[in-house]
């Protein structure tokens, strides 16, 4: 560990020099991928799981953050690609070699492609935090400078070539980087959007974001499950409060299940999550029960306000339907919304969600959840 912390360092603050002492070292590609590369190209890979799917990003002023199974599988295709991407890069170093005069050698070039990655991949801790990436891009940036000087070193090209040696090399190395970011992408999201899965969720364990929109039509508190639950019906006491989020909603497997009690018995904040996936489209559901819940959300009590707003990417509405609150929001461009309906300003449920989930879908699920829910959270508070 102590190597690989001096050899990045080397290399970044004099990279003339250590491509120097790179030259004359013998290393087998394979130790070093997995001695050098690996390592590195963990630092990003993890930053993207903490980036995403522990701390959150936030956006259109709410905290969201996307499930740890699609980032994982993402995050992990990134790692592959990276590590998989240093030998197919050396491959091409050592193919260019001959036609600028370089010697061909192909442990001298995966030397060059190893280790010509090590600012993009230090840099790549950033990713953890969003707003940081125009750093993480210069990170990338040396990266290519640090593979313009080593590149004519190692592979000793000819003086008269070694910069067009090092230009074209340079080239191949931003292609192949866009081949990778894409190619993560597009894992992330088949459809095209990045993420669409990255579902409005509370930083931390909070209560949910305060979400302003609306629905037409009743908000009356259904007493029980509707055509959308399979199994048993949500509300329906078990003996466990998670049977509340039945096995199946709006066809969709429940994949994780959580329940959450804050505060002393009679006075407890109950809260309840659960995830439902089948393939891309998801749902998240919350239920929540407390007394202070509708300051938590920033809505509640005969003083919240009602609105209806329209954009070319969505909309966002609020409104006050009999006894209850109704907030939506939907976002063209990802494909992911939320409904929500508050009651008695202690009572909220909220679903949310994407990949194919319609707006529709999700106000059907929320009303599945009505009197005879409330009543099993009453019983366990």
């Amino acid at each position: 560990m102590l190597a690989l912390v001096a050899r990045v360092k080397n290399l970044l603050l004099s990279p003339g020099a250590e491509w120097e002492v790179i030259d004359r070292e013998e290393a087998e590609p394979r130790k070093l991928a997995l001695g050098y590369v690996a390592p590195l190209a963990a630092i990003p890979t993890i930053a993207i799981v903490i980036g995403l799917s522990v701390l959150g990003v936030q956006a259109g002023g709410q905290w969201q953050r996307a499930p740890i199974v699609g980032v994982l599988i993402s995050a992990g295709l990134f790692f592959l690609l990276a590590v998989g991407g240093v030998f197919v890069f050396a491959f091409v170093i050592n193919w260019l070699a001959p036609r600028f005069k370089a010697t061909r050698n192909y442990r001298q070039a995966f030397k060059v492609a190893a280790y010509s990655i090590t600012a993009a991949m230090v840099a790549g801790v950033l990713t953890v935090a969003p707003a940081l990436g125009v750093v993480a891009l210069l990170g990338a940036t040396y990266s290519l400078y640090l593979l313009f000087v080593g590149a004519p070193k190692v592979m000793h090209a000819p003086p008269e070539s070694a910069i067009n040696y090092s230009i074209v090399v340079t080239f191949t190395a931003i292609l192949l980087a866009l081949v990778v970011g894409l190619a993560t992408m597009l894992t992330a999201a088949p459809n095209g959007s990045l993420f669409p899965q990255l579902a409005r969720f509370q930083p931390f364990g909070a209560p949910p974001p305060a979400s302003a929109v609306a629905v037409v039509g009743p908000a009356l508190m259904p007493a029980s499950a509707g055509e959308l639950a399979d199994g048993n019906p949500p509300g329906i006491a078990t003996g466990d409060l998670r049977d509340a989020a039945p096995p199946k909603l709006a066809g969709l497997d429940r994949v994780a299940v959580s329940v959450e009690r804050r505060g002393l018995a009679g006075a407890r904040t109950i809260d309840l999550g659960a995830e439902y996936r089948n393939g891309q489209r998801f749902v998240t559901l919350q239920i929540v029960l407390s007394k202070s819940i509708a300051d938590t959300i920033g809505f509640g009590g005969p003083a919240t306000s009602e609105y209806d707003r329209q954009t070319a990417d969505g909309y966002s509405r609020r409104q006050r339907a009999g006894e209850a609150i109704i907030s939506e929001d939907w976002d063209n461009a990802s494909r992911t919304g939320s409904y929500g309906r508050l009651v008695d300003d202690s009572f909220y449920v909220r679903a949310s969600g994407g990949g194919g989930i319609l707006p529709a879908d999700l106000r059907q699920v929320v009303e599945l959840f009505g009197r005879q829910t409330l009543a099993q959270f009453e019983a366990e508070r």
